[in-house]
């Protein structure tokens, strides 16, 4: 291997070599764009190019080229709106031997807005009505994301907004058992990458939906994830009054009056209940 750029081999707890590939990798990605605007039908042998040249970034260590690689593989799919082409490379560049973290982070950070809003990060993007093939070729991209970032402690904050996203799309379709379970899947309560405030909102989701499901031993475990002096905090009234209205559902099927009293107390006295008069009529009925 050439030993322009290189930083040092591995040896003795010595940095790996690393080589420079930025200028090359600037050229394949122009040449790579290049063929695709010449012909879509060129895609295939500009995401080979591609795919030669992130082999050799990878090996070489050059992590901002690989990268820049990885990134341009999915826009050339995406451009030339190849779905297929685009859940396939996605899933290869994931997976290579001893791939980066830092590309496999990159290559989700780069779908994401492609299948969720940029502003929650979890809600789906709305596709036309009557275009199955684009709400298909999105639930696949949605469940390739969730599947790479299973088990990667850094992109847990990702894979759990990813799997809120499947939640949602589940139930739409009338799914709610199904939603409920794949929700459950995450314990976002031990990831420590989300705001205390996210973690509240999804685990009121997890008890929406189990309760929905019917599954009240469930969605009593679940609340319990819930520190009640947590909902005290400022700025938590919003997940306070959900919390308990939620609660009040359970407590009903369980036929536990005090409970269920406490519940409605526990809304009533929230100042922005308190303050407004038709919510203050809610509490008490």
């Amino acid at each position: 291997m050439s030993s322009t750029g290189a930083s040092g081999r591995a040896e003795g707890g010595q940095l790996e070599e690393r080589v420079d590939l930025s200028a090359e990798t600037a050229s394949k990605i122009s040449q790579a764009r290049t063929l695709v605007a010449s012909s879509p039908s060129n895609l295939r042998d500009a995401l080979a190019l591609l795919a030669a040249l992130e082999k050799r970034c990878r090996v070489g260590n050059d992590t901002p080229s690989l990268v820049r690689v990885c990134e341009a593989s999915l826009d050339l799919c995406k451009e030339a709106g190849d779905d297929e082409a685009l859940l396939a490379t996605l899933k290869n560049l994931s997976t290579r031997r001893s791939q980066k973290a830092k590309a496999i982070g990159a290559l989700v950070t780069k779908c994401l807005p492609w299948v969720v809003d940029e502003g929650d990060g979890f809600t789906p993007i709305v596709i036309a009505e009557g275009n199955e093939a684009a709400a298909k070729a999105r639930d696949a991209l949605v469940e390739e994301l969730r599947e790479i970032t299973d088990g990667k402690m850094y992109l847990e904050a990702e894979r759990a907004r990813l799997t809120r996203a499947m939640a949602i799309l589940k139930e739409a379709a009338g799914d709610v058992a199904g939603a409920a379970d794949v929700l459950q899947e995450v314990h976002v309560e031990t990831y420590g990458s989300i705001s205390k405030r996210e973690k509240v909102e999804f685990i009121l989701e997890q008890m929406r939906l189990t309760l929905a499901k019917k599954d009240y031993v469930r969605a009593a475990i679940v609340s319990n994830k819930i520190q009640r002096k947590t909902l005290e905090e400022e700025g938590m009234t919003a997940e306070k009054i959900k919390f308990y209205t939620l609660l009040t559902q359970y407590h009903r099927h369980d036929k536990n009056a005090l409970e269920l009293a406490k519940d409605y107390h526990a809304i009533y006295s929230t100042n922005s209940v308190q303050e407004k008069e038709n919510e203050l009529k809610e509490a008490l009925t």
